[in-house]
């Protein structure tokens, strides 16, 4: 199991309504470490600012919102939620697109400054000699993330990167 969009039969979907029902495919299967479901509620797009996956996604987007089925002339409800659009101007792939759950953004699945010693500043030291002063000082601390990746699912667009 990995984090690329997949609908049973090709990876890496292109960005449209089948793309974002297979990433919801794909956030439907991701499991927690012992392995037990864990799905995601993927509700925010991230893509390159003004990229073809950002004008696609606002017209899925509007789509959704009336309430309409994306890319179809039928009159049946669209069967996926409305999310998010978050594009960024330093991506540079066009085709490139990622989902993630915002709800997981927390000090359980986001990224993480953990501080065991707050910033301590020792005594200064002044040399005789010189009348040279020397600061020490020291802190303890361990950045990083605990299962940030679980929560977002990417596809380069291609239909072939696995």
């Amino acid at each position: 199991m990995n984090n690329v969009v997949y609908d049973g039969s090709t990876y890496s979907l292109p960005f449209g309504y089948a793309g974002y029902k297979a990433a919801m495919r794909t956030a439907g299967l991701i499991v927690d470490p012992r392995g037990n479901p864990d799905p995601l509620n993927l509700d925010t797009l991230v893509c390159k600012f003004n990229s073809s996956v950002h004008f696609k996604a606002l017209e899925i987007l509007g789509a959704i919102k009336k309430g309409k089925i994306p890319e179809s002339n039928d009159n049946d409800g669209a069967g996926l939620p409305a999310f998010e659009i978050l594009p960024l101007k330093y991506l540079t792939k066009d085709a490139a697109w990622g989902m993630f759950d915002s709800s997981k953004k927390s000090d359980e699945y986001g990224f993480q400054h953990i501080e065991s010693e707050a910033n301590n500043v020792d005594p200064v030291n002044i040399v005789a000699k010189t009348r040279e002063m020397q600061i020490v000082g020291h802190t303890l601390f361990r950045q990083g993330f605990n299962d940030v990746a679980r929560m977002w699912v990417w596809s380069e667009g291609d239909s072939a990167t696995s």
